[in-house]
């Protein structure tokens, strides 16, 4: 996450076009709307739970090929990200310093399942997930106000974003990835109401210096 000025950056909104996949960015969406009343509720997501909700959205099981384990770990995190977005600002102000909000998103992320199994695209570009641990981190050291424009070059699920937006920032969002993330981010543009999210960029501009943006 890079947190720039909003004339800095401009040169974002020339990123190429969005390729979407509706009907697996839907699907994702919809799996993490189930996934979100346990984490409401304080209850664990298990590997059954999480088989469910994904079967549920999207209508069979993994072993038609429709949906993969990284795919249902995709849906888990954006049940976070919903979570978040729901109750991140009122979590904020009841916990105020970084260790007591660690403390609270520890027991939010507890509840989810870890993520035992890589999709080959995951292992070959080296896709990792961002830890809430070290996104709330990166937006603490920000220190991110309503006045900034925050730049996530490589924004996946949105984990890292969500911290922008939850501090009032507005977002500039890309992901390079061609499948669920990049389309699940563009379906979630009616809570990411100020966000731009362009997929399979390969640079942006940063400070007038372009700057490969990573998987």
């Amino acid at each position: 996450m890079n947190m720039i000025s909003a004339s800095a950056a401009a040169p974002a909104a020339a990123l190429l076009p969005a390729v979407h996949d509706p009907d697996t960015s839907s699907a994702i969406f919809a799996a993490a709307q189930l996934l979100l009343p346990h984490l409401e509720r304080g209850q664990r997501v298990d590997a059954a739970t999480l088989r469910s909700a994904m079967e549920s959205a999207f209508g069979t099981s993994d072993a038609t090929g429709a949906w993969d384990w990284k795919t249902a770990y995709d849906a888990s995190e954006a049940a976070t990200v919903l979570f978040l977005r729901k109750y991140g600002r009122a979590l904020f102000r009841k916990a105020a310093s970084p260790a007591a909000r660690l403390s609270a998103l520890s027991k939010i992320t507890g509840l989810l399942p870890t993520h035992t199994r890589r999709s080959e695209e995951a292992q070959t570009f080296q896709q990792f997930s961002t830890p809430i641990p070290l996104a709330l981190a990166a937006a603490t050291a920000a220190a991110i106000t309503p006045a900034d424009r925050v730049l996530e070059p490589s924004a996946g699920t949105g984990l890292l974003a969500i911290f922008g937006e939850i501090a009032g920032g507005s977002l500039a969002l890309n992901e390079l990835a061609e499948t669920a993330p990049a389309s699940f981010l563009s379906s979630f543009r009616p809570w990411l109401s100020r966000a731009s999210t362009r997929p399979r960029s390969t640079t942006i501009s940063i400070h007038g210096r372009s700057r490969a943006s990573c998987s």
